[in-house]
């Protein structure tokens, strides 16, 4: 076997592992950012089964690797080659007659690879899992509001944190003015009907506003969103001030339905589009056939990042290597420093043109910007470094 083959499956070995220990460190930090923007709900979950919070976190873990791949991969040729430059090592195989498309050629093969794995990761793995953690999430926050009912017989929302301003419009016609809190207590909790209610309605200086006494609540769940919608029959509305002074009440109002259904979303954040949770195929589909122009621009350009992103790896590589043998230190945190500048420059230039992008086109390519800067500049930088 010839020295050449030897260096390089070295040189692949060795840039492997040390991707490989990088990606799973930077996957675990994004998996904590990510997990601590639901941690509400994943410690409901925890508290109704460790399976069920682990495998909502499993969900959560293709997101994380589409950053963590590339910047893993980026962390990965700085730390090596940047090591092996200052320890002359890439000297001494130049001395040989080896250049940098003999010995670079490992850095290119893994690229390749991790570019065809963030590929799969960004238009497919990822947003699927991410679809099918906020189904389980509605599924944990229905179990937990039932649990609850069934533990303690009531139930407090606040308009704005636990419920979004749509559920406080649909309550506010039974309250006359704007609220700020909802309580709802239930006498027997069954699976598709809530057997005596009483419903609290609070206006924003926390005064009583009114109190809502139902036989009956018709419950159906949304299988789009975490929203209940409940339906409720043979109802009796009292004035909350004449029910606190104990005096009878000036607005007594008695009626057998409500004539449209309370809405109780228990997601009180910007509900995510759809779309945002689509494989590729589907996503392709919407993309083209959309009524909607503005979801359709943003669809393509969702496309578009995520292929780019796919990509990263093999742009980021043409400019990684060269500028790992040439600003390369010997100490670890340097060349770790110069890692983690180059891919946050990488994700802050693509956030850049895609957000401030006011054209369609750029809108659309926006996230194309960084890989057309490390092509522009890492040839370059590669074909001067083997001249000299």
């Amino acid at each position: 076997m010839n020295s050449p083959i030897i260096i390089r499956r070295f040189v692949f070995l060795e840039l492997l592992t040390t991707t490989l220990l990088a990606t799973i460190v930077l996957t675990g930090v994004l998996l904590y950012g990510n997990a601590v923007r639901s941690h509400e709900s994943l410690f409901q979950a925890l508290s109704l089964s460790p399976g069920l919070f682990l495998e909502l976190i499993g969900f959560l873990v293709p997101y994380s690797m589409t950053y963590g791949i590339p910047f893993g991969f980026a962390l990965a040729v700085l730390l090596c080659f940047g090591r092996w430059s200052s320890d002359k090592e890439i000297l001494a195989l130049r001395s040989l007659g080896l250049g940098i498309w003999d010995w670079g050629k490992p850095v290119f093969s893994l690229s390749i690879l991790l570019s065809a794995l963030c590929l799969y990761a960004n238009l497919q793995w990822a947003p699927v899992n991410r679809s099918h953690f906020d189904q389980k999430m509605e599924e944990v926050l229905w179990t937990n509001l039932n649990a609850v009912l069934e533990k303690e017989g009531e139930i407090e929302f606040s308009i704005g944190d636990d419920l979004n301003e749509e559920s406080g419009a649909s309550l506010q016609a039974l309250g006359g003015s704007e609220l700020s809190k909802v309580s709802i207590s239930v006498g027997e909790v069954r699976d598709k009907e809530w057997e005596n209610l009483r419903i609290l309605l609070f206006g924003e200086a926390g005064d009583l506003l009114s109190i809502v006494h139902a036989k009956r609540g018709i419950v159906e769940k949304s299988e789009e969103k975490a929203r209940i919608l409940l339906e409720l029959r043979d109802i009796d509305v009292e004035s909350g001030d004449s029910a606190r002074e104990g005096k009878s009440s000036d607005l007594f109002v008695s009626f057998e339905r409500w004539n449209q259904p309370l809405v109780l979303d228990l997601d009180a954040g910007e509900q995510t589009r759809s779309y945002k949770r689509m494989g590729f195929r589907q996503l392709w589909a919407f993309s083209r056939e959309s009524e909607d122009k503005g979801q359709k621009i943003e669809a393509r350009s969702l496309l578009n990042k995520n292929f780019a992103l796919g990509l990263s790896p093999f742009f980021l590589s043409l400019i990684l290597l060269p500028l790992a043998v040439t600003k390369g230190r010997k100490e670890s945190v340097s060349n770790m420093a110069l890692g983690i500048f180059a891919a946050v420059s990488y994700y802050g230039i693509g956030n850049l043109f895609a957000n401030s992008a006011s054209p369609a086109v750029l809108l659309t390519f926006g996230w194309w910007g960084p890989n057309a800067i490390c092509l522009c500049l890492g040839l370059p930088l590669l074909l001067r470094f083997e001249s000299t």
